[in-house]
């Protein structure tokens, strides 16, 4: 019996962290069939894959410029989005200005989705959207204070690599995302395969409570 795909979408805006995604991405990504076959991995390995179909959301289908790196080329925007299982919202500029339709979009995605994912300031795209409201949820330290002050009906956890409120999995910077994935992963799929594919990256993901960057937020009080 052929497994149903597992339809993950990532929203691409104008200048996001391009490491917010590809990290996380490339976990997920080195759980399929695709990507084991290509590699060689143990037929054990291979039998255990999961089927993915990866959705670059945006406005249009124009390519959308990150932070570094090159430009990237949505599949899809807002309108023509096929159903996800996951959506991946990676971190953007505090200034970035959110449209109607990309809020609306977030918010129609929450009520389907089993999953929302977001890395560093990903989790502001989803407190702008209003669908934090009431939850907790993680986002970069250098932020807190601002995430604080202008979406207060937030939890915002100060320590800790993420948090996860129900379907909400919502980590601070860069490398925590990889490190929520990583756990993500874990809980959801065949551990043995997500530690060999840690193997295979030469990953050793943190724990959810091994947070040396607590410092920060000291620092952010003076």
């Amino acid at each position: 019996m052929t497994a149903i795909p597992l339809q993950v979408g990532i929203i691409l805006l104008k200048s996001y962290q391009l490491l917010d995604a590809a990290g996380s991405i490339d976990s997920l990504t080195m759980l399929t069939p695709k990507y084991l076959q290509a590699i060689a991995a143990p037929s054990s390995y291979v039998s255990k894959a999961i089927p993915m179909n990866f959705h670059y959301i945006s406005d249009s289908l124009e390519p959308v410029a990150p932070a570094s790196g090159p430009l990237q080329l949505p599949t899809c925007t807002y309108a023509t989005c096929p159903p996800l299982n996951l959506l991946f919202l990676p971190g953007v500029p505090l200034d970035t200005q959110f449209t109607q339709e990309l809020v609306e979009f977030i918010q129609k995605c929450v009520q389907e989705v089993d999953i929302v994912m977001s890395v560093c300031t990903g989790s502001i795209v989803l407190a702008a959207a209003g669908v934090l409201n009431g939850k907790k949820a993680s986002t970069n330290k250098s932020v807190q204070k601002f995430a604080v002050q202008n979406f207060s009906q937030v939890h915002w956890t100060e320590r800790g690599r993420w948090t996860v409120d129900g379907k909400f999995w919502t980590s601070s910077g860069i490398t925590a995302g990889m490190d929520m994935m990583a756990a993500f992963l874990m809980s959801h799929y065949d551990r043995e395969l997500v530690k060999w594919t840690h193997k295979i990256a030469e990953f050793v993901p943190r724990q959810q409570e091994d947070d040396p960057f607590t410092w920060i937020l000291e620092e952010n009080e003076q």
